[in-house]
């Protein structure tokens, strides 16, 4: 090999090796993706923390959540809501903090929030 080559590699080698350095790590999403929703309601903050569960076509109220099942609330972890006072829901009193946000779902038109005081635990 003559010089010009052996630079021409070289500076090749070099472009390769910085391009590598400076490279981002590319992080995807995945199919359901996190989301947090936040509303002031009077003085307390309301936060509620879940994935989006991606339908990908498939039928959800009474498919892949089953009819007089409990559900999470959402995909890949537990769904929490976030009071930061305490709040009444249908006239039931609810602490400040974090719960487990579950539902049962007895039919397309008849569902129930259920409030778990076991916010960190993934399934129902």
């Amino acid at each position: 090999m003559n010089y010009n080559s052996n630079k021409a590699i070289t500076i090749l080698a070099l472009m390769i090796m910085s391009s590598m350095v400076f490279a981002q790590n590319i992080t995807l999403p995945r199919p359901s993706q996190y989301a947090e929703i936040s509303q002031r309601v009077g003085i307390s903050d309301v936060t509620i923390t879940y994935h989006s569960p991606g339908a990908n076509d498939r039928q959800i109220w009474g498919g892949v959540v089953p009819f007089g099942a409990i559900w999470r609330a959402g995909a890949n972890e537990n769904t929490t809501i976030t009071f930061s006072h305490d709040a009444k829901i249908e006239g039931q009193p609810i602490a400040a903090g974090t719960y487990g946000l579950f539902m049962f779902v007895k039919d397309k038109e008849n569902i129930r929030i259920i409030l778990s005081k076991y916010a960190k635990s993934w399934g129902t």
